[in-house]
């Protein structure tokens, strides 16, 4: 039987729609501000606090679920994540006051991030080594689709229904996921004893190459995943609709499918140290364009090699991840480098926002091409040496 045959076989359909779904509702509340607010009629500032809740715990919950998962088995921590996600929005969709809302999102954002490291780790176990570059980047096409269509139905089922509805049937996908989950094979077999949680964060950092790509992560979350968020935002200040800053902003989603095909086509052909060196380009590409125009067709351009980089480089990183790890604490490093992206990601917005306020995107999406640079660079080399050791071993 085919490794391509084995891996059907094996459901990953499934893990990946977990995947969308994760990613639609993390950027689901933000179209529905406006509308929630205006429906409670509280402030904006603290609507807000419903999305700052969310992102809050599901960055902070990754390495626990990690760890989890490494003793407990992956399929049964992404279901347990897949029912808390349906609870929590659930509550969010019949929230009687913005308090409640609040707190479901909160609880729902808690959940959803049993399903980022837990996904990750558990398509490496089930994938064979040469092709975790392929199945990591179709997980970064999935991540910016997701992202385009939670913005998209949120809004269309918000001016049609209510901002109730987009809500719920999130709620409504995680609890048809979370009984479908039940059919995929577990990836760990059963021990007697696994180490303590402590441990096995000792065991992965025992590695100094996970301790180097822990810390590199972070540089990279910041500008893999932070900076493209202003994209909007520019367009908006500079005139146009939120409709069309939607759309155009919508092409992050085509480029990442584009950057899927990319890996799909040189995965076997190009090295990872390529395949990451030339992702990061698009990228650095991506903001350099803005940076001299921020006109709806330089946004435009911007957002298709933004999203081809995350589909070619952040793939690298997933497929370097799995890698660098013990096949028994993958769990555990899976969700300690995608804090370190999510947090990296966090704080890159966090500096600029002052820019972004003051209208300076010029100077803004420079930093972030300037950023971008020795990332590139660090990246693509230290790849290329875990290569050569690893071969060497």
């Amino acid at each position: 039987m085919s490794q391509q045959t084995l891996e059907k076989n094996n459901g990953l359909a499934l893990p990946y729609a977990g995947w969308f779904v994760i990613d639609v509702d993390l950027i689901l509340i933000t179209p529905l501000l406006v509308p929630v607010a205006a429906h409670f009629q509280a402030g904006l500032g603290t609507v807000t606090l419903a999305l700052t809740a969310y992102l809050l715990l599901f960055g902070i919950m990754q390495p626990i679920y990690g760890l989890i998962s490494d003793a407990a088995g992956r399929v049964r921590v992404m279901r347990v994540g897949l029912v808390g996600l349906c609870l929590g929005n659930l509550l969010a969709a019949l929230a009687p006051s913005v308090g409640v809302l609040i707190l479901g999102r909160a609880f729902a954002g808690a959940f959803a991030a049993a399903l980022v490291p837990v996904t990750v780790a558990y398509v490496g176990d089930r994938v064979a080594p040469e092709r975790r570059q392929r199945a990591m980047a179709g997980l970064m096409s999935i991540s910016a689709i997701g992202v385009g269509a939670g913005t998209v139905s949120a809004g269309v089922l918000a001016d049609l229904v209510n901002w109730r509805a987009a809500i719920l049937l999130v709620s409504l996908m995680a609890a048809v996921l979370a009984v479908l989950y039940k059919k995929l094979p577990e990836t760990l077999t059963p021990q007697a004893s696994r180490p303590v949680a402590l441990n096995r964060l000792g065991q992965v950092f025992r590695s100094g190459w996970f301790r180097f790509l822990t810390l590199f992560a972070f540089f990279e979350g910041a500008a893999m995943v932070g900076f493209y968020n202003f994209f909007s935002s520019a367009l908006q200040v500079h005139g146009n609709s939120v409709a069309i800053a939607g759309i155009v902003t919508g092409a992050y989603g085509v480029g990442a499918v584009g950057g899927g095909l990319i890996v799909r086509t040189l995965d076997t052909r190009a090295s990872a140290a390529a395949l990451f060196g030339g992702g990061c380009a698009l990228l650095f590409l991506g903001y350099l364009i803005p940076a001299l125009s921020q006109t709806v067709a330089g946004i435009l351009a911007a957002s298709l090699l933004s999203g081809m980089a995350l589909a070619v480089a952040q793939s690298t990183v997933q497929a370097w991840t799995i890698e660098a790890s013990p096949p028994e604490v993958r769990g555990t490093a899976a969700s300690v480098v995608a804090s370190a992206v999510f947090t990296g990601a966090a704080l890159s917005t966090a500096a600029v926002g002052g820019l972004a306020a003051a209208g300076d995107f010029a100077l803004l999406f420079g930093i972030a091409a300037l950023v971008t640079l020795p990332v590139t660079v660090v990246g693509a080399l230290a790849r290329a040496r875990f290569a050569r050791n690893a071969s060497s071993a």
